[in-house]
């Protein structure tokens, strides 16, 4: 991902959170900072693991606390297949808690930042670890 004014080839982001108009604001705002971006959304983890299994996604964006299958388990399910091994991989979540933060430095998750969060945040994340 690289801020508008740069070229590079169409990268695919999902992002997955149960609150439909944050994941809706948070699509639209990469969209907008963004060049050569095709965002999609999934409202539970279990529509993410269909989107994911179809995908080929370059970068996610995970919410922890998620209807059907949670944040932790989607993201095991997701590196455990071997066409995601260059997806990175980022949560968003309101709770992080200690065993949460061990899982998901042990899952090698490129970064995290807490809700609520600001567009920045996303930015300053997005940018430096991208």
């Amino acid at each position: 991902m690289w801020p508008k004014g740069k070229t590079m080839e169409l990268k695919k982001i999902l992002i997955v959170d149960d609150d439909r108009d944050l994941c809706e604001v948070l699509a639209s705002h990469v969209v907008n900072i963004f060049d050569d971006i095709q965002v999609a959304c999934c409202y539970d983890g279990g529509k993410a693991l269909q989107e994911i299994n179809f995908g080929g996604f370059d970068y996610m964006i995970f919410d922890l606390q998620l209807p059907v299958v949670d944040g932790i388990e989607l993201i095991r399910k997701t590196i455990s297949k071997p066409e995601n091994e260059q997806a990175k991989i980022y949560v968003v979540s309101g709770n992080i808690d200690e065993k949460a933060q061990k899982s998901l430095d042990e899952m090698n998750i490129k970064g995290y930042i807490h809700k609520p969060f600001t567009f920045q945040d996303i930015f300053d994340m997005m940018k430096t670890k991208f």
